[in-house]
């Protein structure tokens, strides 16, 4: 089908960026991709409003609503196929969520770079997490960092806020 010919090639170009990146830029790909992958979310936000009328929820004041709304809205247009893929839970009074990510569609591509690098794997970043937390930092107007960790059929990832004063309510530095 043409969703799974579209999967197969987002899969290819998360796999070839990822792998570029991490041997042109070593262990400055991390924040370069970061960039990239913010960009990217804005511009896939944008055109599904522009293209297709679909919207995403503005009127979101963490992050598990943030993702949540991101995740619904890539339903929508045809990139995740259900919200059950994730399990999102809110740590530290909502400074930080987990994100499981089951069955990782990346999750190849993501061996096959890592196996190529001579630096800390930690350097490359996850697309699926990466771009989530893009467009927490583009939906909340919030700094964020994170951190994963890759099981076996599985991402797990952390969003934090890198506010300073940070203390369990995102709301309250918007």
């Amino acid at each position: 089908s043409s969703l799974d010919t579209s999967q197969t090639l987002l899969e290819g170009w998360f796999a070839a960026l990822n792998e570029e990146a991490a041997i042109f830029f070593g262990e400055e790909a991390k924040p370069y991709l970061g960039r990239l992958y913010k960009n990217a979310v804005k511009r896939w936000i944008d055109a599904l409003k522009a293209k297709y009328g679909l919207e995403i929820d503005k009127n979101v004041t963490t992050l598990k609503e943030a993702v949540e709304a991101y995740i619904k809205l890539s339903i929508e247009g045809g990139l995740f196929s259900s919200l059950d893929d994730f399990i999102l839970e809110e740590l530290k009074e909502g400074c930080v969520l987990k994100i499981t990510v089951k069955k990782c569609p990346y999750r190849e591509a993501c061996k096959l770079t890592r196996e190529k690098v001579t630096f800390s794997a930690t350097q490359i970043p996850c697309p699926h997490i990466s771009c989530l937390r893009a467009a927490v930092e583009i939906l909340l107007n919030l700094k964020c960092g994170y951190r994963v960790n890759k099981g076996e059929d599985e991402c797990v990832g952390i969003i934090f806020s890198l506010e300073e004063n940070c203390k369990g309510k995102i709301g309250e530095f918007l």
